[in-house]
């Protein structure tokens, strides 16, 4: 007779039991197997599109966290922890934005609005 099929044993549907006898806390096999791929999103940083650009700018302006250089709004994306500044939706006031990257779509809309790009990569 099997002892079942799938998740059937010991250590899988009746882990309950185990945990129940205390059995589970002196075992060194605890929670998952294998290991934790690093995705190519969370290697490169996090992305930014210019729809979410407007909604932090606002936060940000509300908790006095920006420069304001004349009539642009300066703000470091770097230093806020996101490394690209992608194109989606649009902006609709002059804002300067240094970043690392920036899609081609972006840097066109921020143009368009009377902002800037300034890269903070350092010349080679």
């Amino acid at each position: 007779m099997r002892g079942g099929s799938g998740q059937a044993g010991r250590y899988r549907h009746k882990r309950s039991l185990l945990i129940r006898t205390g059995e589970f806390a002196n075992m060194h096999y605890k929670g998952k197997k294998g290991f934790t791929p690093v995705s190519p999103a969370k290697a490169e940083g996090r992305t930014l599109n210019l729809m979410q650009l407007s909604g932090l700018i606002d936060r940000l302006t509300a908790e006095n966290k920006v420069e304001v250089s004349g009539e642009k709004i300066v703000v470091d994306l770097k230093q806020l922890g996101f490394r690209k500044l992608l194109g989606g939706g649009s902006i609709s006031r002059p804002v300067q934005v240094k970043i690392d990257q920036c899609s081609e779509a972006a840097a066109k809309k921020l143009k368009e609005a009377g902002g800037e790009l300034v890269s903070t990569v350092a010349a080679k």
